[in-house]
């Protein structure tokens, strides 16, 4: 194919395609209406619509982890645009590939003949504030710029440790025509698949990680909770189950759990559960694996800062079954999460009597499957607490909103 004189995103959109990426997450925006035309032009890859960019950062990080390649978040520049740096951290702390696109209206904006003090909003300098958190973050100033710092951008994603990289795309130089030639693409290695813990490099997409958590004998028999889910999903092949949790996991007797999918965290924000999840059901789905099942264990505290993401995942059709772990004695009166994961469409059952967990979650899984939609399981017994990390704590004083 000789030379082309196509708008530099869809270069970009292109490199992404050979890249084997099927799905970009992230916050819709008017500086990113050139990125949604190329690919809805050029084809080939689907966008799933977050509800903020922290979260279109973790679903990037589960999409990325569950295929081996090089996940794609993009967002549009604003004050909202700056939480999508706790997702590039979680990611460079565990060595996931990202590559983040953050999209401005305009290269140069015009200076204000106001003084700063009384001049309109000024987007944030994501550049320089994602520095740190990023193994390279780099502004487009001319769009013939654009093919070669994406490619750039995907080969540093992966290569050596692997880590995140921030392209700051703006909306007109996205949308200006280059002349484009056939240029060589360096798509990921078959079988390369991201770091999961320094210098531990996981195996084939798809291929099963054999990661567990080893059990601490001071607080063995009190994870009664996570005991029961594991014999829950002992009967199914564990190949085919994917846990996305922070808690350790409790092996059932009889029980490979070595040979469970499981997708933790080093230093995730807390929440980080439930888009991650999205991000893993999402790529599963896209391989032909619908028969897996996606299971998120999280604590109480956690769960609400992200509980908003449900909403696209019932939009769209992102089945996976949430084990919410609480303690009555640090209950928040003014949330209660099976009405929250209502309100998002989702269904969702709570547990009280310990008896009850088992049939709870056989429950959630058959409809999870049936609604295509995430299904709550909340557990709210005292002893679900045990299943943190069985030390005693203090109680935590009651939030009150409005005082």
């Amino acid at each position: 194919m000789g030379a082309r004189r196509i708008p530099a995103v869809r270069a970009a959109v292109e490199i992404m395609r050979d890249e084997g990426v099927d799905t970009v997450f992230g916050c819709p925006g008017p500086a990113l209406l050139p990125l949604y035309a190329a690919m809805e032009r050029t084809g080939g890859l689907a966008h799933l619509s977050a509800g903020h960019a922290e979260g279109a950062t973790h679903m990037a990080d589960g999409w990325a982890r569950t295929t081996g390649k090089v996940g794609v978040a993009a967002v549009a520049a604003g004050p909202g645009a700056v939480r999508l740096l706790s997702g590039l951290y979680a990611a460079q702390q565990d060595a996931v590939p990202l590559v983040c696109i953050t999209g401005r209206e305009a290269s140069a904006p015009q200076a204000p003949a106001l003084p700063l003090r009384h001049a309109g909003y000024r987007p944030p300098d994501l550049v320089r504030l994602a520095g740190a958190v990023t193994k390279r973050a780099e502004r487009i100033e001319d769009p013939a710029r654009i093919p070669g710092a994406f490619r750039e951008a995907f080969r540093i994603a992966r290569e050596g440790r692997p880590g995140p990289v921030l392209i700051d795309v703006p909306a007109d130089l996205a949308a200006a025509e280059i002349v484009c030639g056939p240029s060589p693409v360096h798509p990921s290695a078959p079988g390369a698949g991201p770091a999961l813990v320094d210098g531990v490099g996981s195996p084939a997409p798809g291929a099963v990680v054999p990661l567990v958590v080893p059990p601490d004998p001071a607080d063995a028999g009190t994870r009664w909770a996570l005991a029961e889910l594991a014999e829950v999903f002992a009967a199914r092949p564990a190949a085919d189950t994917y846990v996305v949790s922070g808690l350790p996991e409790v092996r059932a007797p009889g029980d490979d759990a070595a040979q469970r999918h499981r997708v933790p965290r080093r230093s995730g924000p807390p929440g980080w559960e439930v888009p991650t999840a999205i991000g893993v059901r999402t790529a599963l789905d896209s391989r032909g694996e619908r028969s897996a099942e996606v299971v998120v264990v999280v604590d109480g505290s956690g769960f609400p800062l992200t509980a908003g993401e449900l909403a696209a995942a019932a939009q769209y059709e992102v089945p996976f079954v949430v084990v919410l772990l609480g303690d009555p004695a640090e209950t928040d009166p003014f949330t209660d999460p099976v009405k929250l994961a209502e309100a998002y469409g989702c269904a969702g059952r709570d547990v009280v009597d310990p008896a009850e967990f088992r049939s709870a979650v056989e429950w959630a899984r058959k409809e999870a499957v049936s609604t295509r939609r995430p299904v709550l399981v909340e557990v709210r017994t005292a002893r679900a607490a045990d299943a943190y990390d069985g030390l005693p704590v203090e109680p935590v004083p009651t939030r009150a909103y409005g005082t």
